[in-house]
């Protein structure tokens, strides 16, 4: 009986655990993406915005309520990618003073 409810604790501590790891961010987020001529646009997303603290993936819906998230992809770069678009290059995402997947800028010497 002992090892049923060491098991049943377990698989709670688990399952809150990854339930913790997930951020509900509740204000408005701007995502900065390269466009195909290298300029840099942002739009906003406001709707179930959902942020993975171990991954930092992003997951939120837009006005249309589709599905829409920020992976990481295999050479290092962030992507926004819809259910059916396709992928384009994240340069940051911006929530209130919480800044994303920004590069760290190299100072120059005087």
């Amino acid at each position: 009986m002992m090892r049923k409810e060491l098991l049943l604790f377990l698989f709670f501590a688990g399952i809150t655990s990854s339930c913790m790891d997930i951020e509900e961010i509740s204000s408005t987020c701007e995502v900065y993406v390269v466009m195909e001529d290298g300029s840099v646009r942002f739009y906003e997303m406001f709707e179930d915005i959902r942020r993975n603290k171990a991954t930092g993936v992003f997951t939120y819906r837009d006005e249309n309520g589709r599905l829409w998230s920020i992976n990481q992809g295999e050479d290092g770069q962030w992507y926004s990618k819809s259910q059916d678009g396709t992928p384009k290059v994240v340069e940051k995402v911006v929530c209130g003073s919480d800044v994303f997947f920004e590069e760290e800028k190299e100072e120059t010497g005087p």
